[in-house]
Formats: C-alpha cells, structure tokens, sequence
C-alpha cells in the first residue's frame, strides 16, 4: 500500500477493519507463542490444539490476503495455497494432536518451511513491506528447518521452537495491522 490521499474514504474505512483484524489475530498469535514458551511440559494436546488454532487463523489470514488488491496475480495465488495449507495443517493438528510427536513436529515444520518459501518470494515480487516479509519467511524457515532437522526433540523444544514461530509472526501481524490502520487514517 502506498498513500491512501487518492482512496475514496469509502474504501478507507472499508480497510480499517482488516488492519484491526490483522492486530487481534497476531495478538492471539503472539500469547500463544508466550505460553508455548512459558510452559514447555505443555501435553502434545494442548501444544497440538494451539498450533491447530493459530495455523488456522494464519490460514484465513492469507486466505483475506489473497482477495486483496494488493500484488499481483502471483502472489495472491501464493497467498490462497498458503491460506488453504495453513487451515489443512490446523485441522490436522486438532483432529489428532495426541497420536504421535513426530506427525505434529512434520506438520508444523513443513508448514513452515512452505510458509517461509511463500513469504520469500511474495517479498521479492511486492517491494511492499519487503522487510518485515523477508524478516519472516527467515525466521520461518529456520525454526522449521530446525523442527524437521531434529525430529527426535522434546515436547519441552518443540514448544519453545513453535513458540517463537508464533510469536514472531503475531508480532509481524501486530505491525502489520497498525501500518494497515495508521496509513488508511492518513
């Protein structure tokens, strides 16, 4: 997004609350990511049921990203296989959290691994907000390089590694919806 002094105010106050919804979603994100790392002897099901939870909220956050106007064809396509991805991943996670570490450990370090590919391509396509997407997809593939490359974790580091996962990218999100909210205020 660039300056919105030529956006109809319509269309500004139509923005404002998807700024609002990127600030809620990657707070609920960010505690997530808190309490994974504040509490590592977390069971696999609970780990399991917020992972689940917050890959299906990113999930219908790229899904929202990808009916935007923002980018071109290329990465709203990328945004909607990442969206659809992210919600599959979810209910995998919640549907069996409790069956076996390793099928939530390849879940989510897969999930990341294709998120962080997205996100590294989207940033080299849309020069917007290029940083905080490259800062992203960096953290994404090596906290999910790290979970595929040592499988044989314990709970207590796979909730430690998820959760700065999530709370980098709830803090991304955050960023992100007060840029969306502040440059629609303009």
């Amino acid at each position: 997004m660039t300056t919105t002094t030529h956006v109809p105010s319509e269309v500004r106050a139509e923005l404002r609350p998807i700024g609002t919804i990127l600030i809620v979603v990657g707070a609920i994100g960010a505690i997530a990511g808190i309490l994974a790392i504040v509490y590592p002897e977390l069971t696999l099901l609970a780990l399991g049921l917020i992972a689940g939870i917050n890959l299906m909220l990113l999930g219908a956050l790229s899904l929202v990203d990808a009916f935007s106007d923002d980018g071109d064809t290329t990465t709203r396509v990328l945004a909607a296989i990442l969206g659809l991805l992210g919600i599959m991943a979810g209910l995998v996670v919640m549907r069996r959290p409790g069956e076996s570490l390793l099928a939530v450990l390849l879940v989510l370090g897969i999930w990341l691994i294709i998120t962080g590919v997205v996100d590294l391509v989207r940033a080299l396509v849309t020069p917007h907000e290029r940083g905080v997407r490259l800062l992203g997809a960096l953290v994404d593939l090596v906290l999910g390089g790290l979970i595929l490359a040592l499988p044989d974790v314990t709970l207590g580091t796979l909730a430690v590694l998820v959760g700065i996962a999530f709370l980098v990218r709830g803090a991304l999100s955050v960023v992100r919806g007060f840029q969306l909210r502040r440059a629609v205020a303009e």
